[in-house]
C-alpha cells in the first residue's frame, strides 16, 4: 500500500495505492488524524483509484472517514459498489 497525501485548492487528498488491508488500514487511520489534527481544516477526499482489494477493517475505515465528512472517490466497479455502500448504509441509519 502506498499512501499519497496533498493538499490543493484547499482539499486535503488521501491518494491510495495497492491493497487497503491488515496493517495498512491502521496505517491510513494514523496518517488521517495525524495530518487533519496537524493541518488547518480543509475538505478530505480519499482516492480510491488505484486500489486493488479493500478488507472489512479497511471498510470500516473508510466509512468512519466518510462519517467524518470525507469524499470517497472510487473507479472501476469493485470499489465503486464498496462506495456506494457506504454512502447508502448512511442513508439507511
Amino acid at each position: 500500500m502506498k499512501i499519497t497525501m496533498q493538499i490543493a485548492a484547499g482539499v486535503m487528498t488521501f491518494e491510495l495505492e495497492g491493497k487497503l488491508a491488515g496493517p495498512w488500514v491502521k496505517e491510513l487511520e494514523l496518517c488521517w488524524r495525524t495530518a487533519a489534527s496537524t493541518q488547518q481544516i480543509h475538505p478530505v477526499r480519499v482516492d480510491l483509484s488505484s486500489v486493488t482489494f479493500i478488507d472489512e477493517e479497511g471498510k470500516g475505515l473508510l466509512d468512519r472517514m466518510y462519517q467524518e465528512g470525507a469524499k470517497l472517490v472510487a473507479t472501476g466497479c469493485l470499489n465503486k459498489c464498496i462506495v456506494e455502500g457506504i454512502m447508502h448504509s448512511e442513508e439507511r441509519g
